[in-house]
């Protein structure tokens, strides 16, 4: 794995043993991070396509491999509660089953960087981000997105009015299961329009291979 290039402007995590565990797990599934983070405070990676629950782990053993702090979205049900999705559950917050160490699962999630959502708030997923990392001076926003596995050829909007309202920059990023690795692209500047930006954004993943599906931009040939 190619060391990413670490200045003041990024937040450091050093970890001293778990940062040689996390490098020994990439090597050991074969799997990378190519290309380097800009020099800036506040960054969002914005990956797709997103196909897998692999996704996730291959993203932690990098998050432990690089000696960054990153931040990630989850489910506040996956805090607290081990996450199995039940149908008969109208609430989409309190799936999965309670057990006697929420508290203790929930410190270690937020000590990594997670960042628990509440989806059945009148709060929006997008505004609950912002309003938590809009007081930190620097950081590393992890972001899927397509949203959820099952979406396919859409990119919402979150990472739009997040870089805006925060003032980050986004690193587009392949997690491409062709060539085994997650590669940092250059920076998507940021316009005024929603729209633009995810169409920007969709030509970066173009025919990108994702696990169980291919990114394939709608109109593209």
């Amino acid at each position: 794995m190619k060391d990413i290039k670490i200045t003041d402007n990024h937040p450091v995590k050093k970890r001293k043993t778990l940062g040689p565990i996390g490098r020994f797990l990439l090597k050991l599934v074969n799997w990378n991070i190519v290309g380097n983070l800009p020099d800036k405070k506040r960054i969002i990676i914005a990956s797709a396509p997103h196909s897998s629950t692999f996704d996730a782990i291959y993203a932690y053993f990098v998050c432990l491999a690089v000696d960054l702090k990153f931040y990630f979205l989850g489910s506040v049900s996956m805090f607290t509660r081990i996450v199995v999705p039940l149908p008969f559950k109208k609430n989409p917050d309190k799936l999965g089953i309670p057990h006697p160490f929420g508290k203790i699962q929930n410190k270690l999630l937020l000590e990594f960087g997670g960042i628990p959502v509440w989806r059945a708030k009148p709060t929006g997923v997008t505004q609950q981000v912002i309003e938590q990392l809009k007081t930190k001076e620097k950081f590393i926003l992890y972001l899927t997105v397509e949203g959820e596995m099952k979406t396919n050829q859409t990119i919402k909007s979150g990472f739009h009015y997040i870089g805006k309202a925060l003032d980050a920059t986004v690193v587009p990023t392949k997690i491409d299961y062709k060539n085994r690795r997650f590669q940092l692209m250059e920076v998507l500047e940021l316009t005024d329009s929603v729209e633009a930006d995810k169409e920007a954004l969709m030509d970066r993943y173009h025919l990108v291979q994702g696990k169980n599906k291919t990114f394939f931009k709608p109109g593209s040939k």
